[in-house]
């Protein structure tokens, strides 16, 4: 090959050099602009229901409130202050900000996310099913006497709390050798096909209150991770916390007790179960309660960590939202002063309104926060032995 064939060869090679370099920057300067614009924010948990998901520009940023809250009066006050929260601690700008890993949020189950009132505790209302109405199952005489007694008052909006510890011993007792996948099916069904008593036009499966689920959404779409943390029995908890997208392991309530087939009277640490049998659960119920000052030791024993928002709705309660107003977090309260959607008390309504302004919570009305809290079509009747009472009374 001679010289002039090598410089003929050399010479494009030279005049393509200064493309090759401004490509190059180019490139660089494309990659700077884009990593410096918005990210869409996330964090949904997978299986949540996407109804009233949040639509924040970006985690800290501006919220559509009409979108993401519809269920919500818009100029809720209570709401304003959640959202504005929210945004702190997942700005990083902010000194408040907290990373994904701390963003836990723990919510009481009846009476803050789903109907206490229809006409009372979820868990009572399934154990006066099984007992007096499911044919395909026969209590013993004094189990059927004591829920005949719980539904008498239960349907005037009542507790007598002389039933409740054989109340404890009845719904362990009447569910007992069932496996967890058939108590949480007979749960699911009677949640989807039971009418609420004391309201038109939903099953008890239905009882949600709209605007709380729309928080948890948003909540989810700024990388909260949301618990459940309830008195109620764990495995209905468990069954009821399924139907808004809530996993089992993110549920803390009060224990049921397990067994395996034929373990017998054997003691769990001395039995070694054989290949074919199940689980199945027992009795009695645990005799440590998740509610006041156990819900705070179950949640330091369960997730490790203490939360940063805490919903709640009664007495149970309020020492879950003292634990995280302690460490710089946000402890709500739902209460029930609507007369009208819902069963509210006024009395009780009043006296928690002066312990929320004491304790520095932030209160959710059902009344003056809540554009609905069930949706439409959904009415308020009255329950059958309050309307009994009030005929006779008239008469």
């Amino acid at each position: 090959m001679t010289d002039t064939q090598d410089t003929s060869i050399t010479q494009p090679k030279q005049k393509t050099l200064p493309l090759i370099i401004a490509f190059a920057l180019g490139a660089m300067l494309a990659a700077i602009i884009f990593a410096a614009m918005p990210k869409a924010s996330g964090g949904t948990q997978a299986g949540a229901p996407t109804q009233g998901q949040g639509t924040a520009t970006e985690q800290g940023g501006p919220v559509d409130i009409a979108a993401t809250f519809p269920s919500w009066n818009q100029d809720s006050a209570s709401l304003a202050e959640l959202v504005a929260f929210v945004q702190d601690v997942t700005d990083p700008a902010s000194k408040n900000y907290r990373e994904p890993a701390e963003r836990i949020a723990t919510f009481d189950m009846d009476g803050t996310i789903i109907c206490e009132k229809a006409p009372f505790y979820l868990d009572y209302m399934l154990l006066l099913h099984r007992v007096l109405d499911d044919p395909s199952h026969k209590a013993e005489p004094d189990v059927v006497a004591l829920c005949e007694e719980i539904r008498t008052y239960a349907m005037r909006g009542e507790k007598n709390s002389e039933l409740s510890p054989g109340r404890r011993i009845a719904i362990a007792h009447e569910f007992a050798g069932m496996t967890p996948d058939e108590f949480r099916a007979y749960v699911t069904d009677f949640l989807d096909n039971e009418p609420v008593v004391g309201f038109d036009g939903m099953t008890y499966g239905q009882t949600f209150y709209k605007p709380m689920l729309e928080v948890i959404d948003y909540l989810r779409a700024n990388d909260f991770d949301v618990w459940i943390v309830s008195a109620c029995e764990r495995e209905v908890s468990r069954s009821v916390a399924a139907k808004i997208g809530i996993a089992p392991d993110h549920v803390i309530a009060t224990d049921v007790a397990f067994t395996t087939t034929s373990q017998g009277d054997e003691t769990p640490s001395k039995y070694t179960m054989e290949q074919g049998e199940s689980v199945l659960l027992s009795e009695p119920l645990s005799s440590d309660k998740c509610e006041y000052n156990g819900k705070v030791l179950a949640i330091a024993r369960e997730i490790g960590s203490r939360p940063l928002l805490s919903f709640g709705n009664s007495s149970g309660d309020y020492a879950m939202l003292n634990y995280v107003e302690t460490s710089g977090g946000m402890g709500m309260l739902v209460i029930a002063d609507d007369l009208e959607r819902e069963y509210g008390n006024e009395k009780k309504s009043a006296e928690q309104y002066e312990l929320v302004s004491k304790e520095s919570w932030t209160s959710f009305s059902m009344r003056d926060d809540w554009a609905t809290i069930y949706g439409d079509g959904v009415v308020r009747t009255e329950l059958p032995n309050l309307e009994e009472e009030e005929l006779a009374q008239a008469a």
